[in-house]
């Protein structure tokens, strides 16, 4: 299977990364503060950590999308690099109609009762995409829903809508938008999400190769679990080279009922490394993922 991201790496450490940090903070107590700033901090670290597992399950949705858009589809002539660290997990995959040239058509990515890749990632269940016209083309839509999905026993549900804004040799943007998403915890915990992330390839587009390709990420969302309503937003584009697991550089803001955190991943594009700064209230930690 082709890869545009290794979003697959970027599923299994997040939830654990940020949950470390919930732990250091939760521990953390500053006695200058009062009680309920450090509960607020406490409240935002929380869902800053359900955050960004919801972003990490619909980004590898989005991902997914373009990856068998590029393999079962006619391809855009361009390949990506093969993941070494990562073995991926094959579904079962229906078009219909099977012929190629005719639109619209369904492509359905079945999972069935699990597949494991080599990240330790399962998905079960199915992807459903509904393609009006060749994904490649501009201003073509791809239309996601789940049918019984789950991501490492976390059900997924909601619609998810790809377009492509853009594609030629200049640059290539698509978007994504998650309505009405919502998942479930193996523990009953559950976070409604509803997002925009615009997706724009800043170099590379011009090569065949897909090695020299950077994107750079925006979009807000709203995350709403018990805890309250959380506005999420990309306050410096997030950016990323294909070759790299890690983003490299960006910031995104969490706010929670006016209490506000940011995760800021550096300022190099280059600076190809797992580590990024929490800071919450007058608490600052780097991060190792």
């Amino acid at each position: 299977m082709k890869h545009y991201f290794n979003t697959n790496k970027v599923l299994s450490v997040t939830a654990l990364a940020i949950g470390a940090i919930t732990i250091f903070f939760a521990c953390k107590k500053d006695d200058t503060n009062p009680a309920n700033n450090d509960q607020k901090d406490n409240n935002t670290i929380a869902v800053a950590t359900s955050e960004a597992t919801v972003t990490a399950i619909y980004e590898d949705v989005f991902t997914t999308t373009l990856e068998y858009n590029n393999t079962e589809l006619p391809p855009s002539g361009r390949q990506a690099p093969e993941q070494a660290d990562n073995q991926p997990c094959f579904p079962g995959v229906e078009l219909v109609p099977a012929d190629l040239s005719v639109y619209p058509k369904i492509l359905t990515l079945d999972f069935g009762t699990g597949c494991t890749d080599g990240n330790g990632i399962t998905r079960k269940g199915k992807i459903k995409i509904s393609l009006a016209k060749l994904f490649w083309l501009a201003d073509s839509k791809a239309n996601i829903t789940f049918e019984n999905y789950s991501v490492n026993g976390i059900k997924v549900e909601g619609s998810v809508v790809v377009t492509t804004s853009a594609w030629g040799d200049a640059k290539k943007t698509y978007s994504y938008t998650v309505t009405n998403g919502k998942v479930t915890h193996p523990n009953g915990y559950t976070a409604t999400y509803n997002g925009t992330r615009t997706v724009t390839q800043t170099e590379g587009a011009a090569t065949l190769s897909l090695r020299d390709d950077l994107y750079a990420i925006t979009g807000n969302a709203t995350l709403v679990d018990n805890l309250g309503t959380a506005t999420v937003a990309i306050t410096k584009p997030l950016q990323r080279r294909i070759t790299c697991a890690w983003i490299a550089a960006g910031e995104v803001s969490v706010s929670l009922n006016g209490h506000a955190g940011t995760i800021n991943y550096g300022s190099d594009a280059d600076d190809c490394d797992n580590k990024a700064t929490l800071t919450i209230g007058d608490k600052t930690k780097e991060i190792t993922f």
